[in-house]
């Protein structure tokens, strides 16, 4: 054989070899201490109200040491066309992301071996599926777009084992539900936006993995746009992004504290002109965020100092990409697993209220007799689901159909509306849930008293024939609207 041919198909081997041994290495290179973020082109990334769940055209996850600026970044989704919305296991693993496969792909959620760099695809529904997080038990909680019913594009929470097992939806509203953390006391952050009967504004409400006893954590001025991204910290402060009245160039750092969620808000970057898009808390102290010091040019990862409120030096920026949605992989605290007291063999659920008539109105002491509420109407999707005559004290105790949308309006004697409708919620099976009244004040206590309603067995919702001889106003003008 020629010499010249020897030598060549020597080199092409030790080509070979040397190639497979640096794809292996890179393979298995830990990624421990590095930052995970999403890189978008710039062209493809937009935010504004209703972007609550990314979509983002030739996105890629993205790993870099941030204490080593010069070494290169590894691409972890280089055979995805899309992925965002990395979300990091408490072992520091493994990572769960949403992605497309390819460009016609519906999104779904798939969660990559950390060791390894290899990926399985963990949902397999034929709607999109948006912003994965780690549950305890082994256990996932996600957005699912649910099917087109006439009230605008609706997504919900699911739940789910890691290995696609145990499918369980937990929100049943007409709303955009999306998935930001989970707290450490077990409870999911989410964020919701009512899509109907017309849209609301964005908030944060926070819902146990069971989808029992959601409540409001933080709602901004109107017209907010809130990130999907939050974080919470050992020491109880949670951070996210707030664009105030709507403006994508002018997002903020806001904190509030886990205790009082809706009366501790601090900006920590009004001073600081252009926007930010991502925040993320480190356990060492300080901050990484994403951060634009203008209308122009590429979104970059930064330091930030809480303490004194100051930016660093950027850390990684790249012309025409925007860099968000970071990540630390770092082993950390699990949450805690909350127990599950719903039973799935029940159809019902029971709520009570123990005084309708307590508002959040400043004259609430002046109301005289006659405006008094003297009837509750349960409102469903599309009709009345019965008006129900209160106790004398002002409490009702009702039996309702589980995982159905329903809001409540008050009425006086006359049947004249009085307050209402109110937002959206849903019982789940052998929920037991209640409420102190009609009110505003997320902190007010229940009188120690028992209310007169609980003497007696609860109403069933559906009332029967309450549709046909007792149609509220609200109903009656959303089929007027329906057939028009």
């Amino acid at each position: 054989m020629n010499p010249m041919k020897i030598i060549f198909r020597i080199g092409y081997i030790v080509a070979i070899g040397l190639a497979s041994l640096c794809l292996n290495s890179c393979r298995n290179q830990s990624l421990e201490g590095m930052v995970v973020f999403t890189r978008v082109p710039a062209g493809n990334f937009d935010i504004h109200g209703k972007a609550i769940a990314h979509k983002y055209k030739g996105a890629q996850i993205v790993a870099i040491n941030p204490d080593k600026p010069g070494v290169p970044e590894i691409i972890l989704t280089p055979d995805f066309y899309s992925a965002c919305s990395p979300d990091i296991s408490y072992d520091a693993k493994h990572l769960l992301f949403t992605a497309q496969q390819k460009e016609n792909d519906s999104w779904q959620v798939w969660e990559m071996n950390l060791e390894n760099k290899t990926s399985k695809k963990i949902t397999h529904f034929e709607e999109s599926c948006y912003g994965p997080a780690y549950l305890p038990g082994g256990r996932l909680v996600f957005s699912r777009q649910m099917p087109e019913t006439g009230t605008g594009p609706v997504h919900a929470l699911y739940t789910m084992d890691l290995d696609g097992s145990n499918v369980s939806q937990i929100t049943f509203q007409p709303h955009f539900d999306y998935t930001t953390t989970v707290l450490h006391d077990g409870r999911i952050l989410m964020l919701t936006k009512q899509l109907f009967p017309q849209p609301g504004d964005m908030m944060y409400m926070a819902i146990r993995p069971n989808g029992t006893k959601t409540e409001l954590f933080y709602k901004g001025p109107g017209s907010s746009i809130l990130n999907n991204q939050v974080y919470e910290t050992g020491d109880g402060f949670v951070y996210f992004i707030e664009w105030e009245n709507g403006n994508p160039n002018s997002g903020d750092i806001i904190s509030i504290n886990q205790n009082r969620p809706l009366f501790t808000k601090v900006n920590l970057t009004s001073g600081i002109t252009g926007s930010f898009y991502s925040v993320l808390p480190r356990q060492s102290g300080g901050m990484l965020v994403s951060y634009r010091p203008s209308d122009a040019g590429p979104v970059g990862l930064y330091s930030f100092s809480v303490e004194d409120k100051s930016l660093g030096a950027p850390i990684y920026k790249q012309p025409g990409y925007y860099v968000i949605e970071p990540v630390l992989v770092e082993a950390f605290t699990r949450p805690k697993n909350l127990p599950d007291d719903t039973n799935p063999e029940k159809s019902t659920g029971l709520l009570l209220c123990q005084d309708i008539n307590v508002i959040a109105q400043p004259d609430d002491a002046g109301l005289s007799d006659n405006a008094k509420a003297t009837k509750v109407e349960v409102l469903g999707i599309d009709k009345s689901m019965g008006i129900v005559p209160v106790e004398d004290d002002g409490s009702f105790y009702l039996k309702v159909i589980a995982d159905t949308p329903i809001r409540f309006q008050t009425l006086d004697k006359d049947g004249n509306i009085l307050y209402g409708p109110s937002g959206w919620i849903w019982i789940r099976p052998f929920e037991r849930r209640g409420c102190v009244g009609c009110h505003q004040d997320p902190e007010l206590a229940p009188n120690n008293v028992v209310p007169l309603s609980v003497k007696k067995p609860p109403v069933s919702i559906p009332v029967e024939d309450s549709y046909e001889t007792e149609q509220s106003p609200t109903i009656k003008s959303l089929n007027k609207n329906e057939k028009e």
